[in-house]
């Protein structure tokens, strides 16, 4: 690409403040061009049809339809933009293989610098991926087998820890999922047991670091 090459860029984020922000800091670069906002897939999609955008920064987490779905969308309909989704967790292996199943070109956390950013940008515009590098760490890891200690969790047992990490008690768990306190508190043991932490703080931690159930 050559310097001068201005990149048409639409900005996809349920917060005013997130769209203004980015808006902002792109204002004093001449090679990136904002052609459009929107605040949730469906507006987006209309958006980069009418556009033609070269690269889509969208959350991940919008109102409705998600981000990952909505670059689903863009592939099924052969769009030529990039999608370089922004997020502020990580998220869990699913997600993130949705992600690459549906053709990201990114997929940032957004703690992610300016400088970082325009990279990414004008990565992602010469077909380059660009991924946080917690992200490239994770995906080496599913590439090699390893295996996180939530991937053994039956499924009610990651409903308890999501429980957790929203700083539910016992009684509110039991209440919420119709289970009776006991048995709550046998789960709530087991997953500490099989996460390898010693309180409910530390499983929380681990929940909220892996991005299960906080978006």
């Amino acid at each position: 690409m050559s310097p001068s090459q201005t990149i048409t860029v639409v900005i996809v984020d349920d917060h005013v403040i997130v769209r203004e922000g980015l808006r902002t800091l792109f204002s004093d670069e001449e090679t990136i061009n904002i052609v459009g906002e929107a605040r949730d897939a469906e507006d987006a999609l209309s958006l980069i049809e009418k556009a033609s955008p070269d690269v889509v920064l969208m959350d991940v987490a919008l109102p409705g339809m998600s981000g990952i779905e909505a670059a689903a969308k863009l592939q099924e309909n052969n769009s030529p933009a990039r999608v370089v989704l922004l997020t502020s967790t990580l998220g869990d292996d699913l997600r993130l293989q949705q992600a690459i199943d549906a053709g990201v070109m990114g997929y940032l956390l957004k703690d992610v610098s300016k400088d970082e950013l325009l990279w990414s940008i004008r990565s992602a515009h010469q077909g380059a991926p660009v991924f946080h590098p917690a992200v490239q760490k994770q995906l080496l890891r599913r590439a090699s087998g390893e295996r996180l200690p939530h991937e053994d969790l039956t499924p009610r047992e990651l409903d308890i820890l999501m429980e957790i990490a929203g700083g539910k008690s016992n009684k509110a768990i039991a209440y919420g999922l119709n289970l009776t306190e006991g048995t709550v508190k046998g789960y709530v043991s087991v997953v500490l047991s099989k996460l390898g932490v010693d309180d409910r703080t530390q499983a929380a931690l681990y929940a909220v670091k892996h991005g299960l159930g906080v978006d």
